[in-house]
């Protein structure tokens, strides 16, 4: 698809979305909204701080994602690279790619370019992991404690398992050189015209990083996953803030469950902007689902978008903070 269809099909998804929230709000009536936002009061500052945990779990679980012999990113500059490009992620429409290739240009002066690139590529497949891991924990520990509506469950196992068996492929393929092997399939089937345009220079090296990573560097894959899972499950207590500074009865089966569910559609509708309406709409058919209050629900959105917003702020001011990327591949030696 070319850049133009990529944006016409974004604008297409942001009106959608824009639509389905305005519907949302004034189906569900907007005082009752702002009222349950209202008395949140000083609960923002918990609320949104909060998010400080499952940052710098994430950032930590990047770190595990190095290359051997490649994890020599302080982990204070690691930080600031994954707000600035969290917040690109969010805030500009290019799914979740955007923050991914500035991360890999931003490296590209502290390690080696193919580096830096595997090391992005393996800290979202882990977190991809983590993400799955997390979703079956909840399925499986707390869902059956909450008053969650029996017949949705075979639903949602039946789309982990498909994630899952994808993600099985996508190991697959990484532990056989999957970036050369694309690299060689497209230039043997692209148009002739088209394949002066096709770059694949250092692939190898990557596929070999990768592959090195996966299989020789356990230890360092499972602390990765680990962190990943625990910032996911972090989310939880975020849900426990909100029910309570919006004076909802709360427990901590239904917070996981709640959790669990507003990730699993995350991960299904990865590719609306900003996760507009879906995120508001998701979380009133979650309320619905465990026999709670959709108008909480649509508040419990509006809340969480509030704090999303919030820290792509922050992360777009680290954005403006961190230097233009060096054309030069050395890197510091100093060790986190």
């Amino acid at each position: 698809m070319t850049r133009l269809g990529n944006l016409n099909l974004n604008l297409i998804l942001t009106v959608l979305g824009g639509v389905i929230l305005v519907t949302l709000l004034f189906g569900l009536g907007l005082r009752q909204v702002l009222e349950h936002l209202r008395q949140i009061g000083v609960g923002w500052v918990f609320i949104i701080g909060q998010e400080t945990l499952p940052i710098l779990a994430n950032t930590a679980g990047w770190n595990y994602a190095f290359p051997r012999d490649h994890r020599i990113v302080k982990f204070w500059r690691l930080l600031k690279m994954r707000l600035a490009g969290d917040g690109l992620n969010y805030l500009v429409p290019t799914g979740t790619v955007g923050g991914e290739i500035w991360r890999f240009n931003s490296l590209r002066q502290d390690i080696p370019a193919m580096a830096g690139a595997a090391s992005v590529t393996l800290a979202k497949f882990n977190q991809f992991l983590g993400q799955a891991l997390f979703i079956a924990l909840g399925l499986l520990l707390a869902a059956p404690f909450a008053s969650l509506k029996p017949e949705l469950v075979p639903w949602l196992w039946g789309g982990l398992t498909g994630c899952l068996l994808l993600l099985g492929l996508l190991f697959w393929g990484l532990l056989r050189g999957l970036f050369g092997k694309m690299s060689r399939c497209l230039g043997t089937w692209l148009p002739a015209r088209l394949r002066p345009y096709l770059h694949g220079d250092g692939l190898e090296e990557l596929d070999g990083y990768i592959g090195a990573y996966l299989l020789g560097n356990r230890r360092a894959f499972w602390a990765s996953i680990g962190l990943f899972s625990l910032a996911w499950a972090l989310g939880s207590l975020e849900v426990f803030l909100i029910f309570h500074f919006m004076g909802l009865p709360i427990d901590p089966a239904t917070a996981v469950t709640v959790e669990t569910l507003s990730i699993f559609l995350d991960m299904v509708l990865f590719f609306i902007p900003a996760k507009l309406g879906t995120q508001e709409g998701g979380k009133v058919l979650i309320f619905m689902s465990l026999g709670l209050s959709p108008v909480a629900g649509l508040s419990f959105g509006l809340v969480r978008r509030i704090r999303e917003l919030t820290w792509a702020g922050v992360g777009l001011a680290c954005l403006a903070a961190i230097p233009a990327p060096q054309s030069s591949n050395q890197g510091s030696t100093d060790r986190i």
